[in-house]
């Protein structure tokens, strides 16, 4: 007997040690590996996240690097613009297109400075109007037009008539209009 008895205590351990096994692979399981992957959820979301947000980071613009190209664009246009001073040296520029083309200038003055009409310009800017009136072949005035286009400061051209001259102020077989333009420029005091 006392051989069963030990073939029954050896397998009563056996299965008391067994049980205390799946017991804690059971608890453990529950208690440290579900936790486990579930932190592991956790850290793949939020690097997920984080490659989300870091994406978003790269496609915002560098704002120091728009600021420095805003400013490098309004030195160009300052560079444009025409200041108060400059006025004289704008008329001689018209003039001088004028002469380069043969075209006879009647009358060439500066208006009035003022703002554009109802809207407002930015503190230290105004518009400078410079009235031409010219004698010419229809020809020749859009030569000229093109001409001060392309001059080295920025001229809008507001307003143009074409008119024909009084009879006895036309020579035989000459082709020529009188046309009055009205130039405009914007002057910078400060920016």
């Amino acid at each position: 007997m006392k051989k069963e008895n030990r073939i029954l205590q050896i397998a009563t351990y056996l299965g008391v040690y067994t049980f205390i096994l799946a017991s804690l692979f059971i608890a453990g399981n529950h208690f440290i590996i579900l936790p486990l992957k579930k932190v592991e959820e956790e850290l793949k979301s939020a690097q997920f996240e984080l490659a989300k947000m870091e994406k978003m980071i790269r496609e915002v613009p560098n704002p120091e690097k728009n600021i420095e190209e805003i400013q490098k664009k309004i030195e160009k246009l300052k560079e444009k613009a025409a200041s108060r001073r400059e006025l004289p040296r704008i008329i001689q520029q018209l003039t001088k297109k004028s002469s380069e083309l043969g075209i006879e200038i009647i009358s060439i003055r500066p208006l009035e400075e003022t703002t554009m009409e109802g809207k407002n310009l930015p503190a230290g800017v105004s518009k400078a109007y410079v009235e031409v009136i010219l004698k010419a072949s229809y020809k020749k005035i859009g030569e000229y037009l093109k001409a001060i286009r392309e001059l080295p400061i920025i001229l809008t051209l507001e307003s143009l008539s074409i008119t024909k001259p009084a009879e006895e102020e036309i020579g035989k077989g000459e082709n020529t209009l009188i046309a009055t333009l009205v130039i405009s420029s914007y002057t910078v005091w400060k920016i």
